[in-house]
């Protein structure tokens, strides 16, 4: 009797193992293959990347002071601090690789090292640092953030596109989606084996999309990254 109440607890446990196994899969592929969320709920994209003489790195969602900023994908927080120019600021190393920037809040509501899901509050939209008006200054970078910006990317490629149109000011409209269709705007120092391993894509590759026969790029020339 003792022998079978054993190998029945045994069955069970193996069971409950495999069944975990299975959830945990599922779990990650449900992860990987979900979009970004926005990071607000509500709010009007007031700049877009590329803008001031290629020098804005990231978008700019206005929004009244106070209102939630969410992460926008799984992570960990890598800074969250005062900055002379992002204001209040955090930093999270997102589980997919890439580092996103949410900065000028009004108050910070994580630390340094914690983990974060996605649609995690994170802090509230202001008006801090080196800042005209409430907003949220959204940056994404293709790896980790350095000095330079040299890894970031148009955050409107990675968020959800299909809420797109709910925050486009109307006469950035045109600028957004012609960003969409042509994909990069290229800058100083950049490369197109750069650009190419930034969006995960071959030289040959992104020299076909541009009808292009030599390697030759200047600041300032759109290159079309989406087919």
């Amino acid at each position: 009797m003792l022998d079978i109440v054993r190998r029945i607890l045994v069955v069970v446990i193996m069971g409950m193992c495999i069944g975990l196994l299975f959830v945990g899969g599922t779990m990650a592929k449900a992860e990987a293959s979900t979009q970004w969320n926005w990071p607000t709920e509500e709010g009007t994209l007031t700049d877009v990347f590329g803008s001031r003489n290629a020098k804005h790195f990231g978008i700019d969602i206005a929004a009244p002071v106070g209102t939630q900023v969410y992460a926008v994908y799984s992570g960990r927080v890598t800074k969250s601090y005062y900055s002379d120019t992002y204001g209040q600021v955090v930093f999270i190393k997102q589980d997919n690789g890439y580092e996103t920037v949410y900065a000028h809040l009004n108050s910070r509501d994580v630390t340094e090292g914690e983990r974060v899901s996605i649609r995690q509050a994170i802090g509230q939209v202001g008006n801090t640092g080196r800042s005209s008006g409430a907003h949220l200054h959204f940056e994404v970078h293709k790896g980790t953030w350095n000095i330079n910006k040299t890894n970031a990317i148009n955050p409107i490629a990675k968020l959800d596109q299909g809420k797109l149109s709910a925050y486009v000011r109307e006469d950035l409209e045109t600028a957004v989606f012609r960003q969409l269709n042509e994909g990069y705007v290229v800058k100083r120092g950049d490369t197109l084996s750069k650009i190419a391993q930034k969006y995960e894509m071959n030289v040959d590759d992104l020299k076909g999309r541009n009808h292009m026969t030599t390697s030759d790029i200047y600041p300032g020339q759109h290159l079309k990254i989406t087919k």
